[in-house]
Formats: structure tokens, C-alpha cells, sequence
């Protein structure tokens, strides 16, 4: 089943045998043989441990599943960088910083492909623009959006969750907020699949389709400013200087693909997670005040962002060598299913104590729209539990997923009986 990418044309001889773990993530066989891509996940750290590795899938990179070793990566950016002009890979089809640009350059997405110090000014008007003071204006306009959507849905028997509501609620709120044409929404999102296409010409050719769209945004707000982001952007100041268009293009680039497919992922997970738990829905309708703590153990339980790295130097890290400009993968989900951190990680327990999870990741890279995407998350909870009555997993027509930087559900059918209670 691993056919997407080539493997490494040897092993590298520092990597000891012991090391080496044939992964593939984008087409690993544990996510097909369970059928699930977190349970594949947990399936490879129970087959070959937790810790660093090397696989040979995708050219061969490092990757790591070990939670305590993922926390001391998300914290050291001087040995794994984000800075993607550190290395060009040599090999095509090696995993690279942003997927399609094996062969080019890969256009910044701002603070993203940045380390600190420069990494600082280039996030803190990103951090103004998401904080919670800012975003709690937008919770009108989410909770009329998210109503408006889950009626909508509910006039039905039977409905596919993400095109109904798990894709519009995030990516109509982000292309708001950003003051993007809300008719290009399912060309945009075409984009943003193309991007975990295993089709390198696909999405080198996403990433060159929305640096064009944003640029031709970002032009029109330097002509005339608007009530949005790259409005206020245009306005900051990075480190006493005034943002240029590549900067503005970096912000664009990288809050496109965050608020175009993070977020749709986590409300879609979550979904399926209620879809399967009847008696978890029963409960939390009786009590809604239990919607924060539920959605931290989504959040925990079904994290979906698999991070790029590069290693900065040679460096001895978790028992291995590492080497200057080699690629690692930070894999965020299987952090949070770490037994040394999480008591039996694989159940789903609203009551656990600790939730303290690393899926908004951890040190100076994480993630900015946290307050946004739990807001949103929030709204939307409390609005369906509200107005839906128990749902279940469609029986003719089971999910489907893609593996990948992101671990996505692509299709949830839900199936209810209209006019049940919903208390």
C-alpha cells in the first residue's frame, strides 16, 4: 500500500538499524488495515515503540511519537528549525517544509518558515489580531452562521456533516474574517485539497494558485483598506517597519491553510467521535455544561497536524544521530496518545484530569488561532446540542480519510430520526 513516494536511495550510515521503521505518511498500511488514522498511529507505536526514528518512505526522514521528546522539539527550534532556506533536499520526492516544492522554492508562509529571533516580530501582529479580546467580537456573527447551518441540517434525516457544516462554519468565519470573496470558497478549498494531493505537480500548482489569489487581495487593501485581517495587517509593524506584499503574502499563505483545513478537520472529528458515542451525546445534552471539557478531549484524542521539521546541525537527540539539513516529522496526534502522559490515551474520557495536550503544539511556534478555533468550537456545541437530536454514523456509507500532514476526514454521513428529542 505505501506507493505515494519513492524511498530513499540508501540508508543514511549514521542511522543504526535498530532506528529504522518503514512508515509511509501519506499512505502508511497500519491507516488501512484499521481504517482509522488515529488508531493506525497508536498501531505503530505499539508495534515499534515510541521514540525518534528513521523511515526510507518519502526519501527518508526522522520522524517522532514519543511525547516527552515531542515537547523538547516544539522547544528547540535552534536544532529543529522551521526555517525552510536552511536546506534544499536533494533527493525528489523527499518530505520538504511545504509538500510540492522539491524541486523549487518554496514560498514563505511567514512566521511559519521562520525561527526565532526574527520569528518573534514577524508573529506578534498576528498574536494582537488573534487574541482573545479580538476574536470575541466575531461571536455574534458565529453563533447566527452556526445556527443558520445546523437548521438548516436538521430539516433532514439524514446529511453529510462536513458539507453541511463541519467545511462552511470555520472556512466562512476565516474568509470573513480575512475579507476574502465568500463565492471562491469551494475553489479555495479545492486548493487547500490539492495541497495533501499525493500529485507533487498538484499541489506545487495550489501553493502557486494562492500566492496569486492573495496577492491580488493583498494589492486591493493596499489601494483601499477594508474592515478585515490584511487590512489591519497592512497597518502593523514588524520589528519598526512597515509590512511589505511578500510579508503580507506569507501572513495570507499561512492563515489560508490553517483556517481553510485545520479547524474543518477538528470539528469533523469531533463529530464522528458523538456519531459513535450515543450515550456521550445523551450525557452532554443533559449537562451542557460539560461542552469545554469535551472539547479539550477532542482536541487531545483527535489532534490532526503532522509538523516539518529540519534539523539545523549535527546533533545528538533521543539516542540518535542527527544530521544538518535532514527532515523529521513532529507527530502532534501520537503525543497526545502517549500512555507515559495519558492514562489509557486511546479512551475517550471527558473527565480526565489532565488534558494538558500538544495539539495547538508547543513553544514559539504554537498555534495563534487557539482562541478562535476554541470559540468556534464552543458556539458550535452548544448551538447543535441545542438543535439536533442524536446522531449516528450513517451504516451505508462509513467515513472516509486521507493521511497525511493533516490526518483528515474527508466524508462524515449522519444519520437521526427528525423530531427526536433533543431536551
Amino acid at each position: 500500500m505505501n506507493l505515494h513516494f519513492p524511498l530513499a536511495d540508501e540508508i543514511p550510515p549514521h542511522v543504526k538499524p535498530e532506528s529504522i521503521v518503514d512508515y509511509d505518511l501519506f499512505g502508511d498500511s497500519r491507516f488501512f488495515a484499521t481504517g482509522d488514522l488515529h488508531i493506525g498511529l497508536q498501531k505503530l507505536a505499539e508495534e515499534d515503540g515510541r521514540g525518534i526514528f528513521w523511515t526510507p518512505r518519502n526519501g527518508g526522514h526522522w520522524f517522532i511519537n514519543d511525547h516527552e521528546l515531542l515537547f523538547q522539539a516544539a522547544k528547540s527550534p535552534d536544532l529543529f528549525s522551521n526555517n525552510s532556506n536552511v536546506t534544499r533536499p536533494g533527493q525528489h520526492g523527499a518530505i520538504v517544509m511545504i509538500p510540492g516544492f522539491e524541486d523549487h522554492s518554496e514560498p514563505s508562509m511567514g512566521p511559519l518558515t521562520m525561527d526565532p529571533p526574527i520569528h518573534g516580530a514577524h508573529r506578534m501582529p498576528l498574536m494582537k489580531a488573534f487574541a482573545p479580546n479580538e476574536i470575541k467580537r466575531f461571536e455574534a456573527s458565529i453563533r447566527k452562521l452556526a445556527v443558520d447551518l445546523i437548521e438548516n441540517l436538521a430539516k433532514q434525516d439524514r446529511g453529510e456533516f462536513l458539507e453541511a457544516v463541519g467545511e462552511p462554519l470555520p472556512v466562512v468565519v476565516f474568509m470573513t474574517m480575512m475579507g476574502m470573496p465568500l463565492e471562491r470558497l469551494h475553489e479555495f478549498r479545492s486548493w487547500m485539497n490539492d495541497m495533501a494531493s499525493p500529485s507533487n505537480e498538484k499541489r506545487a500548482m495550489s501553493f502557486v494558485n494562492v500566492d496569486k489569489a492573495m496577492g491580488e487581495l493583498v494589492a486591493a487593501r493596499m489601494a483601499k483598506r477594508e474592515d478585515d485581517l490584511i487590512s489591519r495587517l497592512l497597518d502593523c509593524d514588524i520589528d519598526g517597519r512597515a509590512p511589505t506584499m511578500e510579508d503580507l503574502k506569507g501572513y495570507c499563505l499561512l492563515l489560508f491553510t490553517a483556517g481553510l483545513d485545520t479547524l474543518v478537520n477538528g470539528f469533523t472529528h469531533g463529530m464522528h467521535h458523538l456519531a459513535i458515542d450515543v450515550p456521550l451525546q445523551e450525557r452532554i445534552r443533559a449537562d451542557r455544561s460539560l461542552i469545554p471539557e469535551f472539547i479539550e478531549e477532542v482536541l487531545r484524542r483527535y489532534a490532526v497536524v503532522m509538523v516539518p521539521r529540519i534539523i539545523a546541525r549535527d546533533a545528538e537527540f533521543g539516542g540518535v544521530q542527527l544530521k544538518a539539513n535532514e527532515r523529521v516529522i513532529l507527530m502532534l496526534p501520537a503525543a497526545n496518545m502517549d500512555p507515559a502522559s495519558f492514562p489509557d490515551p486511546m479512551a475517550f474520557d471527558v473527565d480526565r484530569e489532565n488534558k494538558a495536550h500538544m495539539t495547538f503544539n508547543s513553544g514559539p511556534h504554537r498555534c495563534v488561532g487557539s482562541h478562535l478555533a476554541r470559540l468556534e468550537m464552543r458556539i458550535f456545541y452548544e448551538e447543535w446540542f441545542a438543535r439536533m437530536p442524536n446522531v449516528r454514523v450513517d451504516p451505508d456509507e462509513p467515513p472516509t480519510y486521507r493521511p497525511g500532514f493533516n490526518l483528515t476526514i474527508c466524508k462524515l454521513p449522519l444519520v437521526w430520526i427528525p423530531g427526536e428529542a433533543t431536551n
